[in-house]
């Protein structure tokens, strides 16, 4: 089956930590790419809790095309971490922010520190899309909205 490259216009906030590894598959059979945390000193992530980790970055994809995060494999297996909140919708149109949890049990002495800039989740579009970043300006991606805009983490109810 064919790969279908499809282009996702996003802008980067202020607070965009610079990594390479950044919205970018790292192999050509990758089926996610990455996305890195915009943070500006190292945040412990403790046993047993969980936070919303930003990334600086706002997408819009191609209606109707969502985008799922998903746990980093090396996150989940060699320290506990794993993504929550997995589903991106196509008319959000905020600040990304990924969900971790430690798994950890608190008092296991495993609290994880999480980097400027470091990789914190794998994320996918649909099968077969692969998305084709294409940077615009803040004022760009503002003509972009709709009628959710930011509105995001529960603004829908409970």
């Amino acid at each position: 089956m064919e790969i279908i490259y499809t282009p996702v216009k996003f802008t980067k906030l202020s607070h965009y930590v610079d990594n390479p590894d950044n919205l970018a598959y790292s192999t050509e059979g990758a089926a996610c790419f990455d996305i890195c945390a915009a943070i500006s000193e190292p945040f412990v992530l403790k046993c047993g809790e969980h936070a919303g980790i930003p990334t600086a970055i706002k997408t819009a994809p191609e209606a109707p095309l969502w985008f799922r995060v998903n746990s980093r494999s090396g996150l989940a297996i060699k320290h506990g971490v794993i993504t929550i909140a997995g589903i991106i919708d196509t008319d959000y149109r905020g600040e990304w922010k990924i969900g971790l949890l430690n798994t950890n049990p608190q008092g296991s002495g495993k609290d994880y520190v999480i980097q400027p800039g470091d990789k914190i989740a794998q994320v996918e579009l649909p099968f077969p899309y692969k998305a084709k970043f294409i940077e615009v300006s803040a004022a760009e991606f503002a003509k972009l909205d709709t009628a959710r805009g930011e509105n995001g983490f529960g603004s829908t109810g409970r």
